[in-house]
């Protein structure tokens, strides 16, 4: 794989079909959450700013962490997004046959499909929901179908340095591997700070977990 740096690429337009968009049945009936799950459960691959459990519950609050996965054939890349409340681009998935991005496999309850849907402004046609097959790191290996986004009217820019500590955390909270991490650090930023209630909000966040590390 090459370095993170290099994901910032040139301006592209993805087309998502419908075709492509999974059913909350469909994917509840795929839910491997473990004990306590019911079949109305679904599993959703985060790779950016969700894979902190803390933003994630932020408005979902039902997410349980499976475990660390990885989906081959795609790259992870920046993509302006307006008033995105980050001050930068968001993260997406780009497919790229020889590449893979790592990222969380959370269990959620069926009644935060919709509270996801509206945090990736999928009815603002910001991002599609996409079924893509999982390659889980522990609970015996093999693939797992989960739930993920993909932006739609890609164009590379780059991120806030907030957003991008927010994923490495996130990164580091569920052990994704430490060569990934790595690549994770050499994402570029545009150095802008802003600063809203949301931004102060994730800060906050930020700080208690540093501090709880810390103990």
């Amino acid at each position: 794989m090459t370095g993170l740096a290099s994901y910032v690429v040139a301006p592209l337009t993805l087309a998502l079909s419908p075709l492509l968009w999974p059913s909350s049945r469909h994917l509840a009936m795929t839910a491997t959450g473990g004990p306590g799950h019911s079949r109305d459960d679904f599993n959703y691959f985060a790779y950016g700013s969700n894979m902190l459990q803390r933003r994630l519950r932020l408005h979902n609050p039902t997410a349980v962490q499976v475990t660390v996965g990885c989906l081959k054939g795609y790259r992870l890349a920046f993509g302006h997004v307006n008033s995105s409340g980050w001050g930068g681009a968001a993260a997406t998935i780009i497919p790229s046959p020889n590449e893979e991005v790592w990222g969380v496999i959370w269990c959620l309850k069926a009644d935060n499909r919709q509270s996801l849907d509206d945090q990736e402004g999928v009815k603002e046609g910001i991002y599609s929901p996409m079924e893509v097959q999982v390659e889980q790191k522990d609970r015996g290996g093999g693939e797992i179908t989960c739930l993920t986004y993909q932006m739609n009217n890609f164009n590379a820019s780059l991120t806030s340095p907030l957003y991008k500590e927010v994923i490495i955390r996130g990164a580091r909270e569920n052990g994704l591997p430490s060569e990934y991490i790595k690549k994770l650090d050499t994402i570029l930023t545009n150095n802008f700070i802003e600063t809203t209630p949301f931004t102060m909000q994730m800060r906050e966040i930020l700080l208690q977990e540093q501090t709880n590390t810390a103990r």
